[in-house]
């Protein structure tokens, strides 16, 4: 209230002045346009120039005003547009997820027609139009899509890609691939396109020297990455076996050396010779390789070895008791190879511990293979009662536990 009363004092004070002012001096103004004059006091004048100033500024702050509500309409309108095109590309993505691929083909090409970003919606009704089987469409879809936005070439290169492979045809997908130059091997999709595409044609080699840019670009986990190198490995070596026992040693000289240290790779390249009849090689390999790491897998191969010293190669393998003496699949190997040395009982011996062990640890693969081969040993030595007994435990331990059933009381024995 105090500030208040101030000011209208001051402006009461200052209306007082400029009255006095008037009162005092008025001074004169005169304006001569053509016939016309204008006679006025200076301040009246003065009042006159004031109300137009202040017209004008009214004037042009209408004229703005009035702008500004123009383009907000025209802004109303566009941002309009662009959320029913959104609606339509969302609503097509909906029904993709959804399954609706007729649905939502339709919505993406509406989007497409309307939108100033047409690439998305192009290559979304491409995909709907594959999954209805329809490859014409999404021909054309891809087309537009490349059309739309040149730039964007990988994008629909990778989706091309996608669309031939999901339809069986991982050679046409590897050549779209190869269109994209040097960005197949930095773009990560491209990366998985390409890994997929070649284990579908079977081209190992190839995925063999695109493992360094999966590992560097995907970072897959240990275990996948290994199942992985273990799979193009032993494809090259089935690829190479069935041309011959050359080209099978050929393709393992020319495997990078930390996959021919994976024991998977070792047993697999092992079986391969062993089918080759080079026992000699396989006996070799399997030795290096149980030398810098055990493993089971190993082990029993080992014992399928046809040595070209049996002698050496029993002695070798019963020099693993020391640390290995409890695991089956040793004992049963040590049985085989005692079988090459003709040391029946030995082997029988061998066999025994081993198919205790092996039923002790509820191995039943392990008891039925060892059984077979105790009792095909029982058999030969005359002893049939005890190769029966053998071959029903091995027989059981093979099959998967078999119901509870009521049976028939067995024969009294004859007098």
């Amino acid at each position: 209230m105090k500030r208040l009363f101030i000011a209208v004092l001051l402006m009461l004070l200052l209306a007082a002045l400029l009255a006095a002012a008037i009162a005092s001096e008025p001074g004169y103004i005169l304006l001569a346009f053509g016939h016309y004059t204008l006679e006025t006091t200076a301040w009246v004048g003065l009042a006159l120039l004031f109300a137009t100033l202040l017209v004008m500024y009214l004037v042009v702050s209408l004229l703005h005003r009035g702008l500004r509500r123009v383009g907000m309409v025209g802004s109303w309108r566009v941002e309009r547009r662009v959320r029913r095109d959104q609606q339509l590309t969302l609503r097509g993505i909906v029904a993709m997820i959804e399954g609706n691929h007729v649905r939502a083909r339709r919505q993406h090409e509406r989007a497409a027609l309307r939108s100033n970003a047409p690439l998305v919606n192009h290559l979304f009704a491409a995909r709907a139009s594959a999954e209805l089987g329809d490859n014409t469409a999404a021909e054309m879809n891809l087309r537009r899509a490349e059309q739309a936005r040149p730039r964007a070439l990988a994008a629909v290169l990778l989706t091309r890609a996608e669309l031939e492979l999901k339809a069986g045809q991982p050679q046409t997908a590897l050549t779209t691939l190869q269109r994209l130059g040097r960005d197949a091997h930095r773009l990560p999709q491209a990366l998985v396109l390409q890994r997929d595409a070649l284990i579908q044609v079977g081209d190992w080699s190839t995925l063999l020297t695109l493992l360094p840019e999966l590992r560097r670009h995907l970072k897959p986990e240990s275990a996948e990455f290994e199942a992985l190198e273990m799979r193009a490995g032993c494809g090259l070596l089935e690829a190479a076996a069935a041309q011959g026992l050359d080209a099978l040693r050929d393709s393992w000289r020319h495997l990078p050396k930390p996959l021919r240290r994976l024991p998977a790779l070792v047993a697999c390249y092992a079986r391969h010779l062993l089918q080759q009849g080079a026992d000699g090689d396989a006996e070799a390999i399997l030795n290096d390789a149980l030398k810098r790491e055990w493993s089971a897998v190993l082990v029993d191969l080992y014992g399928r070895t046809r040595g070209d010293d049996p002698r050496r190669q029993l002695a070798l393998a019963e020099g693993w008791l020391n640390t290995h003496g409890d695991e089956p699949v040793l004992l049963r190997c040590l049985g085989r190879l005692a079988l090459r040395n003709q040391l029946w009982g030995k082997a029988r011996d061998y066999f025994e511990s081993s198919l205790r062990l092996s039923e002790a640890a509820g191995d039943g693969g392990g008891s039925a293979e060892t059984a077979a081969e105790l009792g095909r040993l029982l058999q030969q030595l005359g002893e049939h009662d005890a190769a029966a007994r053998c071959f029903e435990r091995g027989l059981t331990a093979a099959l998967a536990p078999l119901p509870s059933l009521p049976l028939p009381n067995p024969p009294l024995p004859r007098r």
